[in-house]
């Protein structure tokens, strides 16, 4: 069996609960207008904590590296096998990778920024294939509102929680109210999105999705 195919049935047979997104891809610089947007945001602050919250085999945590040089930057991943490999890259004191637990991943915040790119999902390409209406059995709107609330209570007021590519809005999570949308280049995201009952949304599919929310409240 293929080590990371095997990794991912591993997950899903003992971490059922802790697993969102199943497929472990990754590549540098994935989303550039975001990253750099950021650090616009932070351009007066040079002393940051930065999550990147399913950090899978560390390309992301990298690239955050170029936009934040002097920033201290956690890589939380449930994959065993994704987070060897992020283990084996030369690394210093400011980076860190560590196997995504609250317990452990708190011992590192809180942070200013929280990057959650293409992690609260479940096989969004098979869903859209298959015309899926109800996630209520595959990925409920449950798991999704619980993780963004796990977020939350790692970021600092002020920061910047950033969310791409979901099944859910989070304007419909329990926290959102503390959540400002920063105005930024919209993009319309492949995929449906589904509301708090976990059905099919239709309204809101063909509009763009903004993807970085400022903490305004505790």
């Amino acid at each position: 069996m293929d080590g990371r195919f095997r990794s991912v049935v591993l997950l899903k047979a003992f971490n059922k609960e802790g697993v969102h997104q199943t497929t472990p891809l990754a590549y540098m610089d994935r989303y550039p207008e975001i990253f750099a947007a950021c650090q616009s945001y932070f351009a007066d602050r040079k002393e940051l904590r930065i999550l990147s919250y399913g950090c899978s085999t560390g390309e992301e945590v990298v690239t955050l590296r170029r936009y934040f040089p002097r920033a201290v930057i956690t890589g939380a991943e449930i994959n065993r096998r994704s987070l060897a490999i992020c283990r084996k890259r030369e690394a210093n004191e400011r980076i860190a990778f560590v196997y995504s637990r609250p317990t452990i991943i708190a011992q590192y915040g809180p942070f200013d920024a929280i990057f959650c790119m293409a992690v609260l999902q479940r096989t969004p390409q098979v869903i859209m294939a298959r015309g899926i209406t109800d996630l209520k059995c595959i990925y409920p709107f449950e798991k999704f509102d619980r993780q963004v609330a796990e977020l939350d209570a790692l970021l600092a007021v002020g920061g910047l929680l950033v969310i791409k590519y979901t099944q859910y809005r989070l304007k419909d999570a329990t926290v959102a109210r503390k959540y400002t949308a920063l105005q930024t280049a919209g993009e319309i995201e492949a995929g449906p999105k589904f509301g708090r009952d976990s059905k099919l949304l239709v309204e809101d599919n063909d509009l763009p999705c903004a993807s970085i929310f400022m903490k305004t409240a505790s």
